[in-house]
C-alpha cells in the first residue's frame, strides 16, 4: 500500500526544494486534500425523524379523511330500501310512508335521530333502533308503548298508553285486528267525563304485569280512589287508588296464580290495602 502526503514548505525552507518535491510526485494522482467526515449530531437526527413521522401521519390522516368523505357523500350508498320490524300498532304502510323522505340519502348520513323525528307523530312509538344493511338498506326496529286500555267510541276502538294517550285508533275494516289484543275495556263515559279518574285507571292498568292484564275484562272507577278491575272469570278486584301500585300488582299476580280455594271461590278480591288482602 502506497501512502502519499502533501508537503508544504516549512519556514526557512527554500521554494526550490518544495518545487523539487512536487516534481517527483506520481503523475495522475489526485493531489487534493480529502475533507474529514464528521458524524451528524444526535439531536439533528432525532428532529429529522420526528418531522418524517409527522409528515407520514398527516398524509395518512388526509387519505383517511378523503375516504370518509367519499363514503359519506357517495351515491353508491344511497338508501334504496327500508325494513321495519317489531311494529304492531304502527302499520308497515304507515311506517314506510313516514320514512319515505330518507330515500336516496347516503346511508352514512342517516341517524336514529332522523328516523325518530320522522316517526314522532306516531304516539305508539317509544323509541327506534336503527342498523345499516350495506350497501343500500336500512333496518328500523320499532319499540312501541304497550296498550293498557281500550275505549269504544261509536264504531271506533281507541287504544291508550299508560300515560293516558291515544296510541292507535281502529275503525272500519281494522276493527277485527283490535280483537287480537287482550286489553281491558274502559267505558266511554269514564274516559270522557272525568279526565283525572280516567288517567288514574290507565295508570293502574299500566302497573299490572302483562299476565295479570291479560286476565282482565274491564276497569271502572267512580273516583280516583275507587278503581275496580273486572276479571274475565267474573271476579272483581278492588284496587282503590293508584298508590302502592307495585305492591298491589305483586299481590294480585300471586292471587291469580294461587290454587287456594279462598281465592278461587271469592267474588271480590280486595287488595286496596296490599299488606292485608280481603276476600268475600
Amino acid at each position: 500500500m502506497r501512502m502519499r502526503f502533501r508537503r508544504t514548505a516549512a519556514p526557512g525552507e527554500d521554494r526550490e526544494t518544495t518545487q523539487t518535491a512536487a516534481a517527483h510526485a506520481v503523475p495522475g494522482e489526485d493531489q487534493t486534500e480529502t475533507p474529514l467526515d464528521f458524524p451528524e449530531p444526535a439531536a439533528v437526527t432525532s428532529r429529522r425523524r420526528r418531522r418524517r413521522r409527522a409528515l407520514t401521519g398527516l398524509i395518512a390522516l388526509a387519505v383517511l379523511l378523503g375516504l370518509v368523505a367519499m363514503l359519506y357523500f357517495s351515491p353508491l350508498l344511497a338508501l334504496r330500501s327500508i325494513t321495519v320490524e317489531d311494529n304492531d300498532l304502527v302499520t308497515d304502510a304507515r311506517a314506510q310512508e313516514l320514512l319515505e323522505p330518507l330515500g336516496g340519502t347516503p346511508l352514512p348520513q342517516v341517524s336514529e335521530a332522523d328516523v325518530s323525528t320522522l316517526l314522532q307523530d306516531e304516539l305508539a312509538v317509544a323509541e327506534v333502533v336503527v342498523a345499516a344493511e350495506l350497501p343500500a338498506g336500512l333496518q328500523v326496529r320499532v319499540i312501541e308503548h304497550p296498550p293498557v286500555a281500550e275505549v269504544r267510541v261509536g264504531e271506533e276502538i281507541h287504544f291508550y298508553s299508560q300515560q293516558g294517550e291515544v296510541i292507535r285508533v281502529f275503525e272500519g275494516s281494522e276493527l277485527p285486528d283490535a280483537e287480537g289484543y287482550a286489553t281491558p275495556e274502559i267505558s266511554a263515559e269514564a274516559a270522557l267525563q272525568n279526565e283525572s279518574v280516567f288517567r288514574t285507571i290507565v295508570s293502574v292498568l299500566g302497573q299490572l304485569p302483562e299476565g295479570a292484564r291479560d286476565e282482565l275484562d274491564s276497569a271502572t272507577a267512580e273516583s280516583r280512589d275507587s278503581v275496580q278491575l273486572e276479571l274475565a272469570d267474573g271476579r272483581t278486584v278492588v284496587w282503590g287508588s293508584d298508590d302502592r301500585g307495585a305492591e298491589k300488582a305483586t299481590v294480585l299476580e300471586a292471587i291469580l296464580s294461587s290454587d287456594a280455594e279462598d281465592f278461587d271461590s271469592a267474588d271480590v278480591l280486595d287488595i286496596s290495602t296490599p299488606s292485608a288482602p280481603v276476600t268475600r
